[in-house]
């Protein structure tokens, strides 16, 4: 057995064994850099598709939020429009009437340009919002497809864009029924594809991102970020995101290069609801890898230094042996360089015998620092340069690291301590002291080894940083607060205080769902001021105003605190009455007219006075969604409107 090891030993000598022990070394750093390098990747690659589906869900969300909203809108004015209005020679008569019902749907969705009514066979009979007045191809296309889907599916034409105002729209078309079962016309709204341009551009995909939004049919393009005008309307060719939205997949993530334009990306897709409509979402593997690359080069330079630091300490180890020799005689020679080095160092170099707590070697460098020269300070007592606090602080410091040595803390033999030096002109420095506890060969401290270095200018600029965050949190701190301003002026009314239509959409929908959940009835209540437009007209817009305000103020003061009043759009408004009865809805109501009719506006001498009607829906009885509700509540107001005004109306069917 001992043969053996003496064997291995002269096989493997001293210097090979250490090759070995360095290449061993080096080769594990490399396999464990690769290791996490892959899982980096895998990473980076991971949140990619995690945030490509993420981007799909988000601008899906807000696409199918507001299909349905128009979609519903199409299904109100197709059950409401007059079925006289679409009778030959009867425009005329029912223009103001449907253009005006179309106006106040138009306001209310940013998304509409705007909306569009023919009769049977294609003739444009009323429109409302922007519109192209030559649009009869359009028209008739809608007409078709909407008659083909039995007048209850709608149709989504392609992409329009006017040769003028260069405006992109899609007619989205509902037909209109008649009586007998037939179609007696097709309302159409023009969505504004550059409100969809709008939501796209708030997702954040990266410099060579892409967001789409394309038919569910032939993969069309309906819009583009970035835009490619020659693409839109195109089909998608060799598209496997399209082939896999055709299958009846909901949403999903693939990584391939888009034939457009070459460029590797990651995709996700999402179909919007119902819709013929999917969206897809890419980040460029360039913008996702970004940082993964920058880590490679860090890593791969990281490790061609440590390969150059481990093979130059192999190196020097290999020639330690040559040069035992030569260490003796050039000991001298060493201990002058670093001489010459202290000497010439900016910071200074120090020693100190710690039994009599004197300076016994101060490096040229102290005069620079304070003033002093090295004689003048060698000999010296330890807190002879120091600040009276400083000199107290020293001395206590050293009493306790001698302790700490002595008792075996040998962690107590370096120390860093900032203290004030006094210069030899009276002005006081900070100091950073970096000092080393030298142990004799029994082991008791002898001497301690400093290096005092000027840190004023640096303490000067942490005391300025400091100052720099303080007022950038105070800065942080307003703009969090106007931030919190800003979200309650994006919920309001500016001229009543009322809630906006933003705002009552939502709350609705998350009240209708309480009611649903929990069984507790919800009510209704929409009104609107009497002949407002002649208030206008015959005493200004400003009489007008002060007439909302006025409204405004009586409801606030007349409604709980889990009420919601809003200004649904004109001088329309609308009362959301959780937990309560449509009994109780109709006496507020009643309340409301009352107090309403005892209001007045001053002009001058004059004092005018209005009235309001008010129409009384409730959760379940007339209505179990937010749109049916809101139908159901505009129909009361109406037949109040139509049954004289100033009163009240409860929807029955």
């Amino acid at each position: 057995m001992q043969a053996s090891g003496n064997l291995f030993r002269r096989a493997f000598g001293p210097r090979l064994r250490l090759v070995l022990f360095f290449a061993l070394t080096w080769l594990g750093v490399a396999v464990l850099l690769a290791f996490l390098l892959h899982d980096g990747y895998r990473a980076a690659e991971r949140k990619a598709e995690s945030d490509v589906l993420a981007a799909a869900g988000l601008l899906e969300a807000r696409l199918t939020t507001t299909l349905r909203r128009v979609q519903s809108d199409l299904e109100h004015l197709a059950e409401t429009l007059p079925p006289e209005a679409f009778e030959p020679g009867a425009a005329g008569r029912f223009r103001e009437q449907v253009v005006r019902g179309l106006g106040l749907h138009a306001r209310g969705f940013s998304e509409i340009a705007g909306f569009r009514v023919v009769d049977a066979t294609g003739n444009l009979l009323y429109v409302a919002g922007w519109s192209v007045q030559s649009a009869g191809a359009l028209d008739q296309a809608c007409l078709s497809a909407s008659t083909a889907g039995n007048g209850r599916i709608p149709y989504f034409s392609a992409v329009n864009v006017d040769r003028l105002s260069g405006r992109s729209t899609m007619a989205i078309a509902l037909a209109v029924p008649d009586t007998a079962g037939g179609v007696q016309g097709v309302v159409i709204a023009l969505l504004d594809i550059g409100a969809l341009a709008r939501m796209s551009d708030a997702l954040n995909v990266g410099a060579g991102g892409v967001v789409s939004i394309r038919r569910i049919d032939d993969g069309r393009l309906v819009q583009r970020r970035p835009a490619v005008a020659e693409l839109l309307n195109q089909p998608v060719k060799d598209d496997p995101l399209h082939a896999r939205a055709v299958e009846g997949n909901g949403k999903a993530a693939y990584r391939f290069a888009a034939p457009m334009d070459g460029v590797e990306r990651i995709y996700g897709f999402q179909r919007i609801g119902e819709y013929p409509l999917y969206v897809t979402t890419g980040i460029a593997t360039a913008d996702f890898l970004s940082d993964w690359r920058q880590t490679l080069f860090m890593a791969v330079a990281s490790a061609a230094l440590l390969f150059l630091a481990l093979s130059l300490v192999l190196i020097r180890l290999l020639r330690a042996g040559q040069e035992e020799d030569l260490t003796a005689g050039k000991l001298v020679e060493s201990e002058a360089r670093y001489r010459m080095l202290a000497e010439n160092s900016h910071d200074v170099i120090w020693t100190l015998d710690i039994p009599s707590r004197r300076y016994t070697y101060v490096s040229p460098s102290v005069t620079e620092l304070c003033g002093y020269l090295p004689e003048e300070v060698v000999g010296e007592p330890l807190e002879a340069t120091l600040t009276a606090e400083s000199a107290g602080r020293i001395v206590r410091e050293v009493d306790q690291r001698l302790r700490r040595i002595a008792a075996g803390d040998k962690a107590a033999g370096v120390v860093v301590s900032e203290l004030e030096q006094r210069c030899k002109d009276g002005s006081v420095i900070s100091t950073e002291v970096v000092s080393s506890y030298l142990l004799d060969a029994e082991g008791v401290p002898q001497t301690i080894l400093g290096i005092t270095r000027n840190v004023s200018e640096r303490k000067a600029a942490e005391t300025a940083l400091r100052e720099t965050n303080r007022q950038l949190h105070a800065r942080i701190e307003e703009i969090g607060r106007l931030q919190v301003a800003l979200q309650e002026l994006a919920v309001r009314d500016s001229l009543t205080g009322l809630y906006n239509r933003r705002y009552l959409d939502e709350t609705l929908e998350r009240e209708v769902s309480r009611a649903r959940r929990e069984g507790n009835p919800l009510s209704l209540v929409m009104l609107d001021i009497d002949h407002f437009k002649k208030v206008n007209d015959t005493y200004g817009h400003q009489v007008g105003d002060e007439a909302l305000r006025m409204l405004a103020s009586t409801l606030l003061a007349d409604i709980r605190a889990e009420d919601v009043a809003c200004r649904y759009g004109g001088e329309e408004f609308l009362i959301l009455l959780p937990n309560m009865p449509l009994e109780t809805a109709m006496l507020r109501a009643e309340a409301w007219r009352g107090a309403v009719e005892g209001l007045c506006v001053a002009l001058g001498n004059f004092r005018i006075t209005f009235t309001i009607s008010l129409g009384v829906a409730a959760y379940p009885e007339h209505g179990k969604t937010p749109d049916d509700l809101t139908r159901c509540a505009d129909q009361a107001l109406y037949r109040a409107k139509n049954d004289g005004r100033n009163r009240v109306s409860v929807f029955f069917a």
